[in-house]
């Protein structure tokens, strides 16, 4: 009887183990960081509406767009001209890409894209600087996406002007449709010089709103 008594003790401490092991195991799995971070290595202010295309597919900048051929180009997501974005969607391409401005929050407290209030990019009268004439600043207009003008603070009072990212959270549909989170993070490289955004991003490619 002692015996049986003594192995069963020994079986249950066995098991008690093996089931502490496992939660150990549950718990201790480490958590994915799927967050990209992108600096852009064009320089994007140079010209009057000269814009920088990035694909979130390829993972990097795309060349050969321009004025003449964005409209109508498959291979971008985002661009980016001084402080402004734009979108391959809505009147700036053929794409689905829309954004919408979740605010201030805190990154990781962005873990599903909302499933409606997106806003399409569309012409923008007299929004971009194109120089000083008689009269004061000349500013033309463009195709661009307005949720994104609050990237940035921008204080023209300095010189030259100076940018401050907001670091805002946008959901984000990519030109395939693919749910996405993105934060502008920086207007400048490491050497300080302007029109260099960074930013950073993670993209669901499964079709759903989860991130």
């Amino acid at each position: 009887m002692n015996r049986k008594i003594k192995f069963l003790g020994m079986a249950i401490i066995g098991l008690s183990l093996i089931a502490t092991s496992c939660k150990k195991d549950e718990t201790s799995e480490p958590v994915v960081d799927n967050t990209i971070k992108v600096s852009i290595t064009t320089k994007n202010n140079e010209k009057v509406d000269h814009w920088v295309y990035y694909s979130f597919e390829t993972k990097g900048e795309i060349s050969g767009i321009d004025s003449s051929n964005f409209k109508t180009s498959d291979k971008w997501d985002i661009a980016f001209h001084s402080r402004h974005v734009r979108l391959n969607g809505g009147t700036s391409g053929a794409g689905m890409a829309e954004a919408y401005d979740a605010g201030v929050v805190d990154w990781t407290s962005v873990t599903e894209a909302t499933e409606s209030g997106y806003t399409k990019d569309a012409f923008a009268d007299s929004i971009l600087y194109a120089g000083n004439g008689q009269a004061g600043p000349i500013m033309i207009g463009t195709d661009l996406n307005m949720v994104f003008e609050n990237a940035f603070e921008f204080d023209a009072n300095t010189h030259p002007p100076t940018y401050l990212a907001n670091k805002n959270v946008y959901a984000f549909k990519t030109r395939k449709g693919n749910y996405a989170k993105i934060m502008l993070t920086d207007y400048y490289n490491d050497k300080g010089v302007s029109g260099y955004i960074s930013f950073k991003y993670v993209l669901n490619t499964d079709g759903g709103r989860d991130l």
